[in-house]
């Protein structure tokens, strides 16, 4: 029995330390999206000037009603982006539930918003103190959470003979933008679900 324990305590010992750092790699992960996602209310609070901690209350009712059948246009802020939406996929702005709007009409939505709100902000940059987000590139960061929002808009930029060094997020269209979106989705190595 003694032979065959020492036979089996290497592997043992190597399953319960590889058990231990996926464990610990989890709690990284889930510590670092409540990070970020603080960041982003505390950025977002701060650009429509609440004090810290004020908007907590709405988010936490918008995170309520996310799961119950409420109206999409009770879910966005804005009401032209909202019925633009409705207008583009045929949908009743008055009737249509939030959970009947798909990936690809909130994609729209987005892009819709980035015009209208970020148009004059540039593609690429990282300096902070310009409202919650300066750049394209620190948007698709922060909401994919990774690091390669430069490199993906330069890609796509070259596809679409925009220099991105120079552009604002204006010059792309709706279409340009959902793409950037969706390649920075496919980039991000953040858990898809």
């Amino acid at each position: 029995m003694n032979k065959t324990w020492k036979k089996f305590r290497v592997i043992l010992t190597a399953a319960g330390m590889a058990v231990c750092m996926t464990a610990g790699l989890g709690l990284g992960i889930y510590w670092s999206r409540g990070q970020a996602e603080k960041t982003i209310v505390a950025a977002a609070e701060k650009e429509m000037g609440f004090e810290a901690g004020e908007m907590e209350e709405d988010t936490q009712s918008y995170q309520r009603y996310a799961d119950e059948e409420c109206l999409y246009k009770d879910k966005v802020l804005d009401e032209e982006i909202a019925k633009e939406v409705c207008d583009k996929y045929n949908l009743d702005y008055d009737t249509v539930k939030s959970e009947d709007v798909t990936r690809e009409m909130r994609n729209y939505e987005e892009a819709l918003w980035l015009l209208k709100d970020m148009g004059n902000r540039p593609l690429l940059g990282k300096e902070w103190g310009k409202g919650a987000f300066a750049s394209l590139q620190m948007y698709i960061q922060e909401i994919y959470a990774f690091g390669d929002g430069e490199e993906v808009i330069r890609e796509m930029c070259k596809g679409y003979e925009i220099d991105p060094d120079k552009a604002v997020i204006s010059d792309l269209t709706t279409e340009q933008l959902i793409e950037i979106g969706e390649k920075a989705f496919e980039t991000s190595d953040h858990p898809k679900g």
